[in-house]
């Protein structure tokens, strides 16, 4: 019986048959990857914000922040770095150097450049209530969402970590930040007793006095540390006083928050007969913390409970 052989050529067909075959498969296959990626990056999300509401990206990959306060922590926090944020002479907030290590620092002003804001490309712009104009120019053409500076630091940072669809890790951030602070602060008071604070920051200029409410230092030493308040403190924010104004407070503790430790106005407050009068400059009790940006972002705040607990514990 003779045995049959296929021609070279019908066999070299087949296989060019075959090879085409996988390589449309592979084609294919890469194709469906690449449109289920594209898919995914136009996939978008609805996000409540002060002054409407806004659709953006599911996972946003160039976020752009301008605010007067360190909300890029709220960022960093829960995960995200951003790919500008504003930043005084250059330099990023000494407790969130090193986490924006090649971030691009944007000028920082009240009033922004919309031209310069649209040349960064951004899938996402989260911007604070002070740039309205800014908002009015920019969010037809670029997500936008607008966080009101308040006095509850925690609501800023859900709503920014809301907007880069974080929300329940800046939840989570929250709740780790409160176990901290309660347990610091329930160690102080047992070693300070009924001892009073007051938080204070000398200016160029003035003295700023915190007072009770409406700010994230005042909710981090009375709310979460629970720390006794002075005498006399605002029942508000705080307040900017003379050098002669601080006569009338006299805590047993004073936490320092001043940002230059040097000056003509700083020398003047520190060496003058009001300041030596008080009771905790004369019982060696002033605390100067390094952090001193206002403990608005989680960052700040995971820092200066740190060093409290390190000041007021190992005294």
């Amino acid at each position: 019986m003779k045995k049959f052989c296929a021609p070279w050529s019908i066999v070299f067909m087949l296989f060019l048959i075959i090879l085409t075959g996988c390589g449309k498969g592979e084609e294919a296959s890469t194709e469906a990857s690449e449109k289920k990626e594209k898919e995914k990056t136009e996939e978008t999300r609805t996000v409540e914000h002060l002054f409407g509401k806004a659709e953006v990206p599911a996972e946003p990959k160039k976020v752009v922040l301008l605010s007067h306060v360190s909300w890029e922590g709220s960022l960093v926090s829960v995960g995200v770095k951003p790919y500008a944020v504003m930043a005084y002479d250059n330099e990023f907030p000494p407790h969130l150097t090193k986490e924006l290590e090649g971030v691009k620092a944007l000028p920082y002003a009240d009033e922004m450049n919309s031209e310069e804001i649209v040349k960064l490309d951004p899938d996402l712009l989260i911007i604070s209530d002070r740039y309205k104009p800014l908002y009015d120019q920019l969010s037809e053409t670029i997500p936008t969402v607008v966080v009101e500076v308040g006095g509850d630091w925690k609501e800023d940072h859900l709503k920014v970590a809301e907007a880069v669809g974080k929300l329940d890790e800046g939840k989570k951030v929250i709740e780790d930040l409160e176990k901290k602070a309660e347990d610091i602060g329930t160690r102080v008071r047992e070693k300070t007793g009924e001892e009073t604070f007051m938080a204070v920051a000398i200016n160029k200029k003035d003295i700023r006095v915190f007072g009770l409410t409406n700010h994230a230092t005042n909710s981090l030493l009375f709310d979460d540390l629970k720390l006794t308040p002075a005498e006399n403190l605002p029942e508000d924010f705080g307040e900017n006083i003379s050098i002669e104004g601080l006569a009338k407070y006299n805590p047993d503790n004073i936490i320092d928050l001043t940002f230059f430790n040097s000056g003509e106005f700083y020398d003047s407050v520190t060496q003058g007969e009001v300041w030596k009068s008080l009771k905790a400059v004369q019982n060696d009790k002033v605390h100067t913390l390094s952090t001193t940006w206002g403990f608005w972002d989680p960052i700040e705040r995971q820092k200066g409970l740190k060093e409290i607990e390190s000041l007021l514990l190992s005294e």
